[in-house]
């Protein structure tokens, strides 16, 4: 499940952001804020998107989870939470 949550979360990158797909592919534990590939307001639909795919509401505790900002933490997280 939590490759299938890593999957989405990469083809969301894909399709709403200029980053490419080697570099996404190759860097799922760099933040994605200083690669660039998302900025401020792309976050704000990104985790609207993320939150209706999964039926979840994230609390400000895990905004402030390193891991948050990263594809590979950012699906643990999602999992974990899809989960209870």
């Amino acid at each position: 499940m939590e490759d299938t949550i890593q999957k989405w979360i990469i083809d969301w990158f894909l399709n709403h952001t200029d980053a490419e797909e080697n570099d996404v592919l190759s860097h799922l534990d760099m933040d994605y804020f200083r690669a660039g590939w998302i900025d401020s307001f792309k976050f704000i639909s990104f985790i609207s998107d993320i939150e209706k795919k999964y039926t979840i509401v994230f609390s400000n505790d895990e905004f402030q989870n390193r891991a948050f900002s990263r594809i590979i933490g950012l699906s643990q997280i999602i999992y974990e939470k899809i989960k209870q």
